[in-house]
């Protein structure tokens, strides 16, 4: 994608950080950060196509001559699908400076009727581009050192790329896992759940995804509003009126609250200060921005939606954070295993089951083996292992690339107390290989092909890239006798695809278009196609005819309509979801 220069459009402007400074001293604190929101809920949205949203954003803010300006740029570079005025990483970018720097002017609340503010804030987000790419980029894509370590070097910026990327999750998929994930799959685990939920926040789980549901249906959908609404009308309710001020207080934040919890660490020079490090875990917390007169905004939808995933999570006591995010693994375990189970259900009254979940086996010294899932069909088998692992922000882009990679591998290869993930898929399929363990009742005897998947929550895996170092990872742990051009590997009588990642988002697709496609014929497909593993396994559905074959998850929308009719006919029931 290509960024629009802030010379393309104001010819006349210095683009350097000074004149971002000033730019951003003369808008509204409050009303700039609307405006950003405002725009990153267009922007995010998955409703509309690039054009339709990159075309609103430009009639609000520039004047007819600067748009043909943005056009005839558009048309030097392969026209406007290949362009990015307004981008949700910019956006983002400019939140924080906006932050940094504005203040509250005379007038806020209406500073943006003025055409010239507007502009102010169209240059502001335009140098805010270029200040993203130089702090995300910079010279991480350099060959020096040979074409292996530039994308162990890239890693980083492609993952922050996506990210910048990104558009609002579906609403069934976000809220019908949350909902099904908390009622019935993390209380198996953590036991005092609801309990300690409550005491935190005053509200129970139900009241909780009411409250999340209510503001995603209503004020989430820009085609229906401007996004902003006001909390006095919420919390006056007489139904749930109180209800919705307790969830407020746990959710939302002033500008004030803002320039107190992000922290940075800046170093002004001549050029910009692209060595800021800035921490948006403060609106991953308290996504709703408001103000004293009761208007409030969405920050980031995005992050918005993340809440109705695992927002409870982070509600929970954090003096026990270590406990709760061991047991959201063992449940998301669960969560996966019911999927697996659904899609290859055992039709079989065979002792050796087709798919066979959290198999623990001995090993002839005593030793265990574990399994989270393996779909078994004799002489192929599929070996999934499930991991919840999250990437800290402060790991992902450092001077020295190397850091980065031995959090990937802390994360989903190797720790101080064992294998993870892709380690753990190595050593099952050194002991298959070696013959050292076959299975309790030996149903691994006569395997020769195997596909070793790894099931991620976090769905930027999919990036590329990522696939490939982890399948450097898994061959430098297998140490295989040899490795085919076509992407497998041999160890013993094995043949052994490389691992293959699949994120949960794209598990929850295949449990109901597996009907039209055999599963392990997909992962076949890929591999030919990526034997390296360049691309991730989404990419290569995303671009290939089993696009056409893919269809949403029925049982993820069934639980999301349960919390969504209970939203609508509490809070708002003369409003209906246009979702």
């Amino acid at each position: 994608m290509i960024f629009l220069p802030v010379s393309e459009v104001f010819p006349d402007i210095d683009s350097n950080f000074e004149t971002f400074k000033d730019l951003l001293l003369g808008l509204s604190l409050n009303d700039a950060l609307f405006w950003y929101a405002r725009f990153n809920l267009i922007i995010s949205s998955p409703d509309d196509d690039h054009r339709t949203k990159q075309q609103f954003v430009l009639n609000q803010l520039f004047t007819t001559d600067e748009i043909e300006r943005v056009n005839e740029f558009a048309r030097k570079h392969g026209g406007v699908q290949g362009i990015s005025i307004f981008f949700r990483g910019q956006l983002q970018e400019l939140l924080l400076w906006i932050i940094l720097y504005c203040n509250n002017l005379p007038g806020d609340g209406k500073t943006f009727e003025n055409s010239e503010i507007r502009r102010k804030f169209a240059k502001a987000a335009l140098i805010a581009s270029e200040i993203w790419s130089k702090r995300v980029f910079e010279n991480r894509f350099s060959l020096e050192g040979g074409i292996d370590i530039a994308r162990e070097k890239s890693l980083g910026s492609i993952r922050k790329s996506i990210e910048a990327a990104l558009q609002t999750p579906n609403l069934a998929k976000s809220l019908g896992r949350g909902w099904a994930f908390f009622t019935k799959y993390f209380p198996r685990h953590y036991t005092s759940f609801e309990e300690e939920f409550q005491q935190a926040t005053q509200l129970t789980l139900e009241e909780y995804y009411i409250c999340v549901t209510s503001i995603r249906i209503n004020f989430m959908n820009p085609k229906i509003g401007s996004g902003i609404f006001n909390v006095h009308n919420l919390v006056s309710s007489p139904t749930f009126g109180s209800i919705f001020d307790k969830y407020l207080n746990l959710e939302s934040q002033t500008s004030e609250n803002l320039r107190e919890s992000l922290s940075r660490k800046i170093v002004e020079t001549e050029q910009y200060p692209h060595d800021a490090d800035f921490d948006l875990l403060a609106l991953r917390e308290r996504p709703i921005f408001v103000v004293e007169d009761g208007r409030a905004i969405i920050l980031d939808p995005v992050f918005y939606s993340e809440k109705a995933s695992v927002g409870p999570l982070f509600l929970l006591p954090e003096k026990k954070r270590e406990k709760v995010f061991a047991d959201f693994g063992r449940a998301f375990e669960d969560y996966t295993c019911d999927i697996l189970k659904r899609m290859f259900p055992d039709i079989s009254s065979a002792v050796n089951k087709r798919l066979s979940c959290n198999i623990v086996g001995t090993i002839q010294k005593g030793q265990e083996v574990e399994i989270d899932a393996c779909l078994n069909d004799i002489t192929e088998i599929v070996i999934f292992e499930t991991k919840t692992s999250l990437i800290r922000e402060d790991k992902i882009l450092t001077d020295d690339f190397e850091k980065y990679l031995d959090h990937l591998r802390e994360k989903y290869v190797r720790a101080q107390k064992g294998s993870k993930g892709i380690g753990q898929l190595a050593s099952t399929v050194d002991l298959l290989a070696s013959k050292k363990w076959l299975g309790d009742n030996q149903e691994f005897s006569n395997v020769k092909r195997i596909y070793p998947v790894l099931i991620v929550y976090d769905r930027l895996l999919s990036a590329p890239v990522y696939g490939h170092f982890f399948a450097s990872e898994f061959v430098r742990l297998l140490e295989p006798d040899s490795i085919s051009k076509i992407g497998d590997c041999y160890k013993g009588e094995l043949r052994i695809a490389l691992p293959i990642i699949i994120t949960v988002d794209d598990l929850e697709n295949l449990e109901t278009s597996i009907e039209h496609f055999a599963f392990r014929g997909l992962l076949a497909d890929y591999s030919k196609t990526h034997p390296e593993r360049l691309e991730s396994l989404h990419n290569f559905i995303a671009f290939s005819p089993y696009k056409q074959k893919m269809y949403h998850n029925k049982n993820i929308a069934s639980a999301a309509l349960d919390i969504i009719e209970k939203s609508e006919n509490i809070l708002f029931p003369e409003s209906q979801s246009s979702e």
